[in-house]
């Protein structure tokens, strides 16, 4: 049984990606964005807003499933790297990084954009946080551990949901405590949340799985059985119906037993093996002189 990998998860690999050398061809198409980008004298600034084109077009090319956590992940990226401007260059950065974010849609012809620009895709106070309780998330979530097929897999589960349980729980307590004692800022959805710790980290039962994993071996040996009588055996009137026959059997064992005791100790012949014929069979010792 294989460990859940987090470094080979969707979420660390796509963001991985979001910081390699960019590609002139990734924003060369970007109408509103190649005008702008003649005007701004900042390197730094443009090899970001470059690589923010790029990371775009990753999602809409590569990535579109779950685009929505793709987004948050392009938007937290894009501040992080902007964070130390402060004032007007922040705010102009912003205005340049809206043109990309707006030229960069789902299909030509049609306003829907691949993402948003939001300067806090997480609520709290504490992003990066935020970031890995998301990333956790739909690593569960893509791991099926809520619809789990068999023992290992549960178990596999198991030991991730817990690692990372005592993982935000160790967090939580270096974080200046709430004054509500809640954590609804820290959420991403009703099944992703610190405020709610048992349905963001649940502990799965694997016993059910076992059961029934030991019952599939069970099932070749009974298999010449009709569904109605497999069903039967498992119901309290089946239990007791077994448990009869099994006493029955007993009985007429010893009872055979008897009579076989019974038998030997006659000084004659055997006693023929047809059994329709045991009740007309009569012993006949030699007379006496």
């Amino acid at each position: 049984m294989s460990d859940i990998d987090e470094k080979k998860e969707l979420p660390h690999e796509f963001y991985s990606r979001l910081n390699e050398p960019e590609n002139a061809s990734e924003w060369h198409d970007l109408i509103t964005y190649r005008v702008i980008r003649k005007t701004i004298d900042d390197v730094k600034i443009e090899q970001i807003l470059d690589k923010l084109a790029r990371n775009i077009k990753l999602i809409k090319y590569g990535y579109s499933e779950n685009h929505k956590k793709r987004c948050r992940d392009v938007n937290h990226w894009f501040n992080e790297q902007i964070k130390t401007y402060k004032g007007k260059n922040r705010t102009s950065i912003l205005s340049d990084a809206t043109s990309v974010f707006n030229d960069i849609k789902w299909n030509s012809g049609k306003e829907e954009r691949v993402c948003v620009i939001n300067e806090k895709p997480y609520s709290s106070e504490n992003a990066d946080l935020m970031k890995e309780l998301d990333d956790y998330c739909e690593i569960r979530d893509k791991n099926k551990c809520n619809i789990l097929k068999d023992n290992n897999e549960c178990l596999k589960c198991n030991k991730y949901i817990k690692e990372k349980k005592q993982y935000f729980t160790n967090k939580m307590q270096g974080i200046r405590s709430q004054s509500n004692c809640k954590w609804d800022k820290y959420t991403i959805d009703c099944t992703c949340t610190l405020n709610d710790m048992d349905r963001t980290f649940p502990e799965i039962s694997c016993k059910g799985l076992s059961e029934k994993e030991e019952l599939q071996e069970i099932l070749p040996v009974i298999k010449q059985y009709s569904p109605l009588e497999i069903g039967f055996f498992f119901t309290p009137v089946g239990s007791i119906i077994s448990r009869f026959r099994r006493r029955k059997y007993d009985i007429k064992r010893n009872i055979k037993k008897m009579d076989d005791d019974r038998y030997s100790l006659y000084d004659s012949d055997t006693m023929p093996e047809d059994s329709e014929n045991k009740r007309y069979y009569i012993e006949y010792a030699w007379p006496h002189n």
